[in-house]
Protein backbone atom coordinates (compact mmCIF):
# COMPACT_ATOMS: atom_id res chain seq x y z
CA UNK A 1 0.00 0.00 0.00
CA UNK A 2 1.10 3.53 -0.80
CA UNK A 3 -0.09 6.53 1.19
CA UNK A 4 0.58 10.09 0.08
CA UNK A 5 0.19 13.09 2.31
CA UNK A 6 2.55 15.99 2.23
CA UNK A 7 0.69 19.29 1.95
CA UNK A 8 -2.75 17.84 1.27
CA UNK A 9 -5.26 20.50 2.30
CA UNK A 10 -8.29 20.38 0.01
CA UNK A 11 -10.83 17.82 -1.16
CA UNK A 12 -9.66 18.44 -4.72
CA UNK A 13 -6.08 17.54 -3.83
CA UNK A 14 -7.25 14.46 -1.94
CA UNK A 15 -9.30 13.31 -4.95
CA UNK A 16 -6.32 13.64 -7.28
CA UNK A 17 -4.10 11.65 -4.94
CA UNK A 18 -6.78 8.99 -4.39
CA UNK A 19 -6.62 8.17 -8.09
CA UNK A 20 -3.01 6.98 -7.81
CA UNK A 21 -2.43 6.08 -4.14
CA UNK A 22 -3.96 3.61 -1.71
CA UNK A 23 -4.27 6.23 1.02
CA UNK A 24 -4.41 9.98 1.49
CA UNK A 25 -2.93 11.48 4.65
CA UNK A 26 -4.05 14.89 5.91
CA UNK A 27 -2.39 16.29 9.02
CA UNK A 28 -1.24 19.89 8.94
CA UNK A 29 -4.55 21.18 7.61
CA UNK A 30 -6.35 19.65 10.60
CA UNK A 31 -3.82 20.98 13.09
CA UNK A 32 -4.20 24.46 11.60
CA UNK A 33 -7.99 24.25 11.90
CA UNK A 34 -7.65 23.58 15.61
CA UNK A 35 -5.12 26.36 16.08
CA UNK A 36 -7.11 28.92 14.11
CA UNK A 37 -10.60 28.00 15.35
CA UNK A 38 -10.27 26.49 18.82
CA UNK A 39 -13.86 27.26 19.79
CA UNK A 40 -15.35 25.75 16.64
CA UNK A 41 -12.64 23.17 15.91
CA UNK A 42 -14.84 20.07 16.24
CA UNK A 43 -17.35 21.37 13.68
CA UNK A 44 -14.63 22.63 11.32
CA UNK A 45 -12.80 19.29 11.50
CA UNK A 46 -16.04 17.41 10.86
CA UNK A 47 -16.74 19.58 7.80
CA UNK A 48 -13.26 19.14 6.35
CA UNK A 49 -13.00 15.41 6.99
CA UNK A 50 -16.46 14.83 5.51
CA UNK A 51 -15.52 16.78 2.38
CA UNK A 52 -12.19 14.94 2.10
CA UNK A 53 -13.84 11.53 2.51
CA UNK A 54 -16.47 12.30 -0.12
CA UNK A 55 -13.83 13.51 -2.55
CA UNK A 56 -11.70 10.39 -2.09
CA UNK A 57 -14.72 8.10 -2.41
CA UNK A 58 -15.94 9.85 -5.56
CA UNK A 59 -12.47 9.70 -7.10
CA UNK A 60 -12.41 5.94 -6.60
CA UNK A 61 -15.91 5.07 -7.78
CA UNK A 62 -15.66 3.19 -11.04
CA UNK A 63 -17.93 4.29 -13.88
CA UNK A 64 -20.83 1.93 -14.53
Amino acid sequence: PVAVGFGVRTPEQAAQIAQVADGVVVGSALVELVGDNAATAPQKIRELTTALAKAVHNARVLPA
